[in-house]
């Protein structure tokens, strides 16, 4: 049944169980789906003179579990830790899955046979791993950097033991590891925030001599040769042109990802692409409209340019104002790394990465909240 994914499925316990424990939606999100009701009229009657409901689509289900399931979701988490080990937990079986499809090709066809996959790419494919979901690439990169951030966030916001320290970082390991066989964007985002937690944690002598330490550990292994054993049995694999693929990733010029979208035409400013042309697929049924693989050029070509960026400002603003004076400059970073890699791909519209930062958002903000009534009950106690 193609069109009951699991993510369906989780929606729909996810309102059963509200129901049944009468856990409600709060007002501002009708108030955020009532704005955004307008660019989902504009989609529809787009849809009705071009018959491409993608866009259509693409919004709806954005709201779903973009939008609708975070505030759902958050009810049944104790606290920001929890919400932070749900998700590196499950990034590192996903991980691990992943893992397991690139070294064994009878595992690979195995999730071929029971999951439709969206990616542009097909079985025969031996430079990428995929995983139990139905998107690979960068999309599944992206999902499994979500990981690392959780595991990082972790390190830094709770007081461990080294035996927990060390779990976190065997599961970051694992995870960057399936990035590695699965896309770039995810290993970028992975190592930036990674290097933010280095960088923060450089506060003695102490600490920088083992931060020196540990980058000369690593800078000893030759993952190349590790690499290049656990592929020995993977046909067609070909460890120079993974190795190159992956260098490529991190050059500041000649980048091909960088080089690509330059390429890429953006379709000009004309009366069509302002009202929009209401198109996201190509009419042949391959390739997009626009031509580009930009979330923000694909958007703007669908559904306008007037109207695509009065989305994107009443997203930013809608997540800031979920955003407490007090919160941390995570939360701020997390939506600005978003907004950045939708430069790249239309991640938003792949749901996970803003379902990501709404629950953390709003885990904070109810951590915030919780702690500003513990302050005030120890006022009123020591004013009594």
């Amino acid at each position: 049944m193609p069109s009951f994914t699991t993510a369906r499925i989780a929606f729909l316990f996810l309102v059963l169980m509200s129901i049944m424990r009468n856990y409600g939606i709060p007002k501002k999100v009708f108030y955020y789906l009532f704005v955004l009701f307008l660019v989902l009229a504009v989609a529809f009657i787009q849809f009705i003179f071009k018959s491409d409901s993608t866009q259509l689509s693409r919004l709806f289900w954005f709201m779903i579990y973009g939008v609708i399931s975070p505030f759902l979701f958050v009810n049944f988490l104790k606290s920001r830790k929890e919400f932070l080990l749900l998700v590196s937990v499950a990034v590192v079986i996903q991980a691990v899955l992943s893992i397991l499809s690139f070294m064994n090709p009878a595992i690979k066809a195995l999730f071929y046979n029971l999951v439709i996959f969206t990616s542009n790419f097909e079985e025969e494919q031996v430079l990428r791993a995929v995983a139990f979901a139905s998107i690979g690439g960068a999309g599944l990169s992206v999902i499994q950097s979500l990981g690392v951030i959780s595991s990082i966030a972790l390190l830094k916001l709770n007081d461990f033991s080294i035996y927990n320290k060390v779990l976190l970082w065997v599961g970051i390991t694992i995870t960057l590891i399936s990035i590695f066989l699965i896309g770039r964007t995810g290993l970028f985002i992975s190592f930036l925030f990674i290097a933010g937690y280095l960088i923060s944690e450089i506060k003695s002598f102490k600490s920088t001599l083992i931060f020196v330490l540990i980058i000369g550990a690593i800078y000893q292994v030759n993952f190349v040769s590790i690499l290049e054993n656990m592929t020995a049995n993977v046909d067609g694999f070909n460890i120079d042109l993974f190795t190159s693929w992956i260098e490529n990733a991190f050059k500041l010029k000649g980048n091909d990802t960088s080089e690509v979208l330059a390429s890429m035409p953006i379709p000009p400013i004309s009366f069509e692409t302002i009202i929009g042309t209401g198109r996201v697929v190509d009419e042949s049924g391959l390739g997009n409209a626009s031509m580009h693989d930009s979330g923000y050029i694909q958007t703007y070509y669908s559904l306008g340019l007037l109207c695509a960026f009065y989305f994107y400002c009443i997203y930013i603003i809608f997540l800031l104002l979920q955003l407490k004076s007090k919160s941390n400059v995570y939360n701020y970073f997390l939506i600005l790394v978003m907004l950045i890699i939708e430069v790249k791909e239309p991640f938003i519209f792949q749901y996970v990465f803003p379902f990501f930062v709404l629950s953390i958002i709003l885990v904070t903000a109810r951590l915030s909240d919780s702690n500003e009534v513990v302050i005030n009950k120890e006022l009123n106690i020591n004013l009594n």
